[in-house]
């Protein structure tokens, strides 16, 4: 029984049978594998900065960019959804990266959003199991280039572009939070790394999310503007 139900999941699940997704960090073809049976009718696009080492997929789309340093390699207007999970916390200017999934997106797309959250810095790093290459600590991985995110910073991240974030939050699993006492003392006497990994992220909100959707009236690339609210007081 599968007692883990992520925020890309339900994301996931929520998606119409038809349209064009884009996955950036597609290394491993992991967005196409998640939803090839559920929804055999999306086409289907990667990007990421090093050569795939497995079969691409049959009718995929795959691009090679780095996108530290490259734009994201297709044209403007072009995805009806994009999922970018972790993967803003490597890259040098995150908010040009964030720029640019809006502008390929369509108008009225949707980008799906998700990196370590504050949280991750409050753990200490992984003991044991190296080779496995979980992490317990934002630390842990040499490439994260920048700052952990809250659901906060994504929400004005959206609004400093005029975009619409629909839902944000942390990840996390209630039933998983429930049994967390009996699994992570389990985890550690067995020195299963992934399970650690798997229960501590989904006990503390290690990640967090955003799901925002680019304006219907946008075009082309969204404007930054530093947003600040109406808080008139009474």
């Amino acid at each position: 029984m599968k007692i883990i139900i992520s925020a890309l999941e339900k994301f996931n699940s929520s998606l119409p049978n038809e349209g064009k997704l884009l996955d950036i960090g597609a290394l491993e073809f992991s967005e196409y594998k998640r939803i090839k049976d559920t929804h055999p009718n999306i086409q289907h696009y990667g990007v990421d900065y090093v050569d795939v080492y497995e079969a691409i997929p049959p009718n995929y789309t795959f691009k090679k960019a780095d996108l530290n340093t490259e734009p994201i390699p297709f044209e403007s207007d072009f995805f009806d959804y994009i999922v970018a999970s972790h993967i803003i916390e490597h890259l040098n200017d995150p908010l040009s990266f964030f720029q640019e999934c809006m502008r390929v997106l369509k108008p009225g797309g949707k980008l799906y959003l998700e990196a370590p959250s504050e949280k991750s810095l409050r753990q200490s790093g992984m003991s044991f199991d190296y080779d496995k290459f979980c992490s317990l600590s934002f630390y842990d991985d040499p490439t994260h280039t920048k700052r952990p995110w809250t659901p906060q910073s994504f929400y004005r991240m959206a609004k400093y572009y005029s975009c619409n974030p629909i839902e944000v939050g942390y990840v996390r699993s209630t039933i998983v939070r429930i049994l967390s006492p009996l699994l992570i003392p389990y985890a550690y006497l067995t020195r299963n790394a992934a399970l650690l990994q798997k229960v501590v992220w989904n006990t503390i909100g290690w990640a967090a999310y955003a799901i925002i959707e680019k304006d219907r009236s946008m075009k082309g690339t969204p404007p930054f503007h530093y947003y600040i609210p109406d808080q008139k007081k009474n």
